[in-house]
């Protein structure tokens, strides 16, 4: 697979960068929503991520066009569709993954994975995308993995819960690497997958009189119905990103996500961090500079030999 170049990378890293400052402050998000259950939380997201999705699809006859196109000649691009199904089941089990750690008092662990699939990605760029990894960019990988290493030993057992949000979020990012399909056409897809779901265990809960949706507090119904777009939207431009840059490329800078997250717990929500939290931060943004250094370094390069 050829690595994208020139102003194609750097729209890439924007996007990318864009996603993951988003996911990143959504912490804040989900704090104003903490008198709402995880699981209502999880069904509003999926659900007004479709309804947001289709949104953008109608406003744009080319892209409902395309999306109809594709549904109707689903042969032709059943690879595309494997692909976008596996993303879907990802990213699905991913937020279900956390939503446990949550409520089974393992947020600490969580927050660990957020540092983990950054190396599943490299990994899984290297391994099955043929993604080339320079002298700089190997050093800053190793760098991030005793990072992690150190945060893993600290933690004091077996991660189970952190390495698996780390691989479903890594499967995730290889999956929209291989898909090739116009973002905003294959969120559409995305979020119909659980939609379906979504729509019928909001109805069970208005049916019960206990949905947190369309009661007094209306601030309440508009966040609800906002976390569609705040999920949404970094999805679409991460889709938009992944299919610009080498996955390992991206796995580097997901780490944006987990240390504003950090300096959120630190600086707002008053978490002790310790000695071995600080020291494997410092590691990780570390071996970040090294790897975007390594990374400019090389595109001047290429620009030199192209001109």
């Amino acid at each position: 697979m050829n690595k994208p170049k020139g102003n194609n990378t750097f729209t890439g890293a924007l996007y990318t960068s864009a996603a993951y400052i988003l996911w990143g402050f959504l912490p804040v998000y989900w704090k104003a929503l903490g008198s709402v259950p995880a699981f209502e939380i999880l069904a509003h997201r999926i659900w007004w991520s479709f309804v947001f999705a289709m949104m953008i699809i109608l406003f744009k006859k080319q892209k409902f066009h395309l999306f109809i196109y594709k549904i109707r000649y689903f042969y032709h691009y059943k690879r595309e569709f494997l692909f976008i199904f596996i993303a879907s089941l990802a990213i699905s089990a991913n937020w279900v993954i956390f939503i446990w750690a949550v409520n089974h008092g393992k947020v600490i662990e969580a927050s660990l994975g957020m540092y983990i699939t950054p190396l599943i990605s490299i990994l899984l760029g290297i391994v099955l995308l043929r993604d080339k990894c320079g002298l700089g960019q190997s050093l800053s990988f190793f760098i991030a993995l005793l990072g992690v290493f150190l945060l893993t030993v600290n933690y004091g057992q077996i991660p189970w819960v952190a390495l698996s949000l780390a691989l479903s979020s890594g499967i995730y990012s290889y999956a929209k690497k291989c898909t090739r399909l116009d973002s905003r056409v294959a969120m559409g897809y995305e979020t119909l997958i659980g939609a379906p779901a979504a729509l019928i265990y909001l109805s069970i809960l208005h049916i019960n009189g206990v949905a947190s949706f369309g009661t007094d507090s209306y601030h309440l119904s508009i966040l609800l119905m906002g976390a569609g777009i705040v999920t949404a939207l970094p999805l679409i431009w991460f889709a938009e990103g992944v299919k610009r840059l080498p996955l390992s490329t991206v796995g580097v800078i997901q780490y944006i996500t987990p240390s504003i997250t950090f300096l959120i717990g630190l600086l707002i929500f008053k978490e002790p961090v310790s000695f071995v939290q600080w020291f494997s931060f410092i590691l990780i943004w570390a071996s970040i500079m090294i790897y975007i250094f390594s990374s400019s370094n090389a595109v001047s390069k290429e620009t030199r030999l192209v001109h």
